[in-house]
């Protein structure tokens, strides 16, 4: 439902008071707007041009300006003709991984630094996982654990990844951390932006051996989590995750050798 225009006025008047006395009118304009755009659901109109500047109390080349801002941010959408207006909006995932993905490579930063912050903040997702009720742990556990023990020697790094995206996910929906997990994904952009082309794999030889190590491992980790036991599974994680990067880093090798 859109905002009454009484509670715009409300939460503009709000937010005036507490902003920063010397801020502009173009900053005091955006942050009256943004808390809008946040207080409302997706797709909600906030009130046409008109509306909003007697809201607002600005020019419509200001507006026009804050509009531009909060577009950039993902916060707000222009729809011109029948039924037009500015509508509340959420940042597109997408948008948002590729951006910052595309940022770090502007600062050239080194992949092994990504899998190591990515490791930490596992290893802290896998000891709240530890902390929660018992029959939420056992029963996102158990079909993991059953997925992990099925995995057969001699199988690709690809079909390894494909089961620990698996469980990556199930743990994500089972501690709830959209944080870690955004992170996780820009991780993941910023993976695929480094490596264009295929990597080629190494000898089936070390494939088992890393499935073995990993295997290993990550049941210890699952069945930390299940006991409810987090700090043997923070250090089982740490152990699984040390041994991913160890092999991530390889396939980087291999790429910067090629």
């Amino acid at each position: 439902m859109p905002i009454p225009l009484d509670r715009r006025l409300c939460l503009c008047s709000q937010r005036q008071m507490s902003g920063p006395i010397r801020a502009s009118t173009l900053e005091v304009a955006s942050e009256r707007l943004r808390a809008m755009a946040l207080e409302s659901d997706a797709d909600v109109m906030l009130g046409s041009e008109d509306m909003l500047r007697q809201v607002l109390q600005v020019s419509r080349s200001t507006l026009r300006q804050v509009a531009r801002l909060l577009e950039r941010e993902g916060l707000l959408r222009v729809r011109r003709g029948i039924g037009g207006g500015y509508y509340s909006a959420r940042p597109d995932l997408a948008g948002i991984k590729a951006t910052i993905s595309a940022h770090l490579q502007t600062l050239h930063v080194e992949p092994g630094d990504i899998t190591a912050v990515a490791s930490a903040l596992w290893v802290e997702l896998v000891r709240q996982a530890a902390a929660l009720p018992e029959a939420a742990r056992q029963e996102a556990t158990t079909a993991l654990a059953d997925q992990v023990r099925a995995m057969q020697p001699g199988i690709g790094f690809e079909e390894i990844r494909a089961v620990e995206d698996a469980n990556r996910a199930a743990l994500f929906a089972l501690v709830k951390s959209p944080y870690v997990e955004l992170i996780f994904q820009i991780n993941l952009a910023f993976a695929q932006r480094h490596f264009r082309e295929p990597v080629k794999e190494e000898s089936g030889e070390v494939d088992r051996a890393f499935l073995k190590a990993w295997r290993t491992a990550k049941l210890l980790e699952l069945g930390a989590i299940a006991d409810g036991d987090g700090e043997l599974a923070a250090m089982a994680a740490r152990h699984s995750r040390n041994i991913w990067h160890g092999r991530v880093m390889r396939r980087i090798g291999s790429e910067l050798r090629r």
